[in-house]
């Protein structure tokens, strides 16, 4: 609560400084983003908000009506600086902080500055990453609940330098150097570099990234290196995707492959329909902590209301390996069925 309140309160001075200023080139927006489920199986509610949905990444709850995220979003333009800040709070922000001695950050989600010069425009400060097809903001992707890639195969952000450029005709590169993965300062005196060429135009978007860096803390080390393909063909009231992600961590001699296959129609009367399937082969148990292959196929059926969206969803997880939690709280199941219905509301 405490958090939530100081999240508000600095919103509130930001954009009374941006209004007193007169600085009509700060851009201010915001989100609510709240839920409520149930898991057929039926696992314990816990202490402090313990995992009941296994292998999600911020839908974690069953059988309540939680608070996954308040997000405040300031950004200017960069004439000749500009900045980002996003402020959030709920469980969200708690889980995408999830290393030690990061708690302390998890209020700015990202705050960096922008400068150009010459074609490129480069950002330096803490940014979300540009892997993965899918964001930690619910309302920006198709559906409501995150892709096992997501969750497992990816970082969900950095700090250090950015840099990014139009090469024309559609073309863009971008290359990052950073701390590591899901760092504000670094476990080592060793940095990441992110390199990713884009494509895009009315009907196709493509994205290469490849991340490598030593994450290891001493006196282990070796690179950990993830390649990351987005792909997305709309036509008309259609849109399919693909995503792909391959990754090894030589420190601990581990490797790891995800996909996830997307499928979205557009509805008559701000409606869709959106169908998803994700896979995810641990197979050193590098990033689940189990030898295993995970795989999981979500509908969602979407609806707004004037800035509001409304999603109604219904997921099916299953694993070769006991995994799930009973309704004793032990990893006895090797499937779990939740049904969910997600409220975000954009100010």
């Amino acid at each position: 609560m405490r958090r939530l309140v100081l999240c508000v309160m600095c919103a509130l001075w930001a954009a009374a400084a941006v209004h007193t200023q007169g600085a009509p080139d700060v851009e201010v927006s915001s989100l609510l983003d709240v839920y409520a489920g149930y898991n057929f199986n039926n696992p314990p509610s816990g202490a402090n908000g313990t995992n009941q949905n296994v292998v999600r990444a911020f839908d974690q709850r069953s059988g309540s009506l939680s608070l996954s995220l308040l997000e405040v979003t300031l950004k200017s333009k960069p004439e000749p600086v500009g900045f980002t800040l996003t402020l959030t709070t709920g469980k969200t922000a708690d889980l995408v902080h999830y290393n030690p001695g990061e708690d302390k950050f998890k209020l700015f989600q990202q705050v960096f500055i922008t400068t150009s010069a010459g074609n490129w425009t480069v950002d330096v400060g803490k940014f979300v990453t540009a892997l993965g097809a899918e964001v930690i903001e619910s309302s920006t992707n198709d559906n409501y609940s995150r892709s096992l890639p997501f969750v497992y195969a990816i970082p969900f952000y950095h700090t250090g330098i950015r840099a990014s450029t139009s090469l024309g005709s559609g073309w863009g590169l971008q290359a990052m150097l950073v701390n590591g993965w899901d760092v504000t300062e670094d476990n080592n005196s060793k940095k990441s570099f992110h390199m990713a060429v884009n494509y895009a135009n009315e009907r196709l978007s493509f994205v290469q990234n490849v991340i490598s860096g030593d994450e290891a803390i001493a006196p282990a080390s070796g690179a950990r290196t993830v390649w990351d393909t987005v792909l997305f063909y709309t036509l008309g009231a259609d849109k399919v995707g693909l995503n792909f992600d391959y990754g090894e961590d030589k420190s601990a001699s581990a490797k790891w492959l995800g996909y996830a296959v997307y499928y979205r129609r557009a509805l008559p009367r701000g409606r869709a329909l959106a169908l998803r399937h994700s896979y995810l082969d641990d197979k050193d148990g590098f990033r689940t902590g189990v030898v295993q292959k995970l795989s999981e196929f979500t509908i969602t059926y979407e609806y707004h209301i004037g800035s509001s969206i409304s999603r109604f969803e219904v997921r099916f997880d299953s694993s070769n390996q006991p995994f799930f939690l009973n309704d004793s709280g032990a990893a006895t199941k090797k499937q779990q069925v939740t049904v969910m219905y997600s409220q975000v509301f954009k100010f």
